[in-house]
């Protein structure tokens, strides 16, 4: 006999739980093709990109606390503490179709050619036909700062990776 009094174990209405589904419908949604994972060129700029644009003063003005070492976690994205760069090949046109069905989207001009930032704590943008620009600081309790101020700051990093040749 089963009881009807059984209460679930896990929650994943938790702040933490909702950031992290976030977090991860947003990489899904805006992943590169297969195809494209291994062209190189500017996507391989993800592996050094905490290295070159978290810096100790960058990651200090947006976390509370110091983010640690950068670290690299494949040739396209890396990670400073919670805060991490994923570049990837994406197109404006596909972007801009896509943005009205992810939940909490909220467009932000000024970075790239498109973005949009939630309150989850990650921007996500596009510049062009060929360049895809994810940041995002996985803990809600670690930034200084959230929504649309996190989000311009998050761009910042975007637009200067958009920048390299």
């Amino acid at each position: 006999m089963l009881s009807r009094n059984i209460k679930p174990t896990h929650s994943f209405s938790s702040p933490p739980a909702l950031a992290l589904a976030t977090v991860l419908a947003i990489a899904a949604f805006t992943a590169p093709p297969p195809a494209a994972a291994g062209s190189g060129a500017w996507i391989d700029n993800g592996a050094t990109a905490c290295e070159k644009y978290l810096t100790p003063d960058v990651v200090a003005a947006i976390l509370r606390t110091p983010g640690g070492r950068p670290r690299r976690l494949d040739a396209h994205s890396c990670n400073v503490g919670p805060i991490y760069i994923t570049l990837k090949v994406a197109d404006i046109d596909v972007f801009r179709s896509e943005v009205p069905r992810v939940f909490g989207a909220h467009p932000i001009g000024g970075i790239g050619d498109g973005a949009y930032w939630n309150g989850a704590g990650a921007l996500s943008a596009v510049k062009g036909h060929d360049r895809g620009c994810d940041v995002s600081v996985i803990d809600p309790g670690a930034p200084k700062m959230h929504n649309a101020e996190l989000g311009q700051n998050l761009g910042e990093i975007c637009n200067k990776l958009f920048a390299i040749p």
